[in-house]
């Protein structure tokens, strides 16, 4: 598969906001900012919000940091963030947002690929050569604990930033030598054969996403929140117990909109990512690592609190209702 259809799975994303329909006004509004990954897209698949008479207003972006620019603006209600951009938005602007329940996680959902037919075997095969990177996302930020934990000083590599849907077709056509990207992507590019993975982060960190949710809206809806973190539940446990069938799902949404997609790409990128929106200790736990190395270079102040920024309560009615909802 080709660069443009990358490209268009994250154009697909964006189409597919206009594809809900407009429930009533008796039901509870939250104002959601997804990204162009796999579980967003099913997220918009079905109405999950519909047993919980909660309407969903979703915007769509490319990238967590458009996302949490749109947040941080009251555009949206809200957001999934990543380890790196938490961690700075806990030092600069704590008081904007909780975080209310965990999104996806797992460093197996970061590959970095190669040309189909390269030859380099390991990563000391790439000593010297271009990286294609996102700089300052998750992806980039694993990499770096995975070449700490290697003793591969990062002056080996030559790191290029680039959009994240630019890299697989960068690495085919020998624009980079290799390139790291996070799911879909990577299996997008891996069945259409245009790269082919050499290693991934399993095992190096689990790298997690959080759903963080403005103040504002945490007080003045709090069922709403816990409502939406429900729907996050049950569409982890389908997610868990029909990796297949999310495949084609998510395909078949995306094909709707003219763009052919493989449903085993969109299995095997599911298959790579831990879907659970339960907060669990070691989660947390990896963010003041990330946080030292920015107190070191001065891009924060100091290590931000992050226990007073956990809010359970929502997760815990959510909870509540879910299975209420499926005795």
């Amino acid at each position: 598969m080709k660069k443009h259809f990358i490209r268009y799975f994250a154009a697909s994303v964006f189409a597919l906001s206009a594809a809900l329909s407009a429930p009533s006004a008796a039901e509870t509004t939250i104002r959601l900012g997804l990204q162009s990954v796999p579980t967003d897209v099913l997220y918009q698949v079905r109405d999950w919000g519909a047993p919980y008479d909660l309407k969903t207003d979703i915007s769509t972006y490319s990238s967590a940091g458009d996302s949490l620019k749109a947040f941080l603006a009251g555009r949206i209600d809200v957001v999934s963030g990543g380890a790196a951009r938490l961690v700075t938005m806990a030092a600069m602007q704590p008081e904007k947002f909780f975080i209310v329940a965990a999104n996806q996680y797992g460093g197996d959902r970061y590959g970095l690929m190669v040309g189909p037919d390269a030859d380099y075997k390991t990563i000391d095969d790439l000593k010297g050569k271009k990286i294609g990177v996102v700089s300052g996302s998750g992806a980039h930020g694993t990499f770096m604990v995975y070449l700490q934990k290697n003793n591969l000083p990062v002056s080996d590599f030559q790191f290029v930033n680039m959009k994240v849907e630019d890299i697989a077709a960068a690495v085919n056509r020998g624009v980079v030598d290799a390139g790291l990207a996070w799911e879909p992507q990577v299996a997008i590019s891996e069945v259409n054969g245009v790269t082919k993975r050499l290693i991934s982060m399993k095992g190096i960190s689990e790298s997690p996403n959080f759903i963080l949710a403005s103040r504002d809206y945490a007080r003045s809806n709090p069922d709403g929140l816990a409502k939406y973190i429900a729907s996050l539940i049950d569409m982890s446990e389908f997610i868990s117990s029909n990796p297949k069938e999310v495949g084609e799902l998510i395909a078949a949404q995306i094909g709707k909109t003219g763009i052919a997609m493989e449903p085993k790409a969109m299995e095997l990128a599911v298959s790579r990512i831990v879907v659970d929106p339960r907060i669990e200790e070691r989660l947390l736990d990896e963010l003041p690592p990330i946080a030292e190395p920015m107190i070191s270079a001065g891009r924060i102040k100091a290590m931000p609190d992050f226990k007073v920024l956990v809010n359970t309560s929502f997760y815990e009615k959510a909870v509540e209702l879910q299975k209420a909802r499926n005795p």
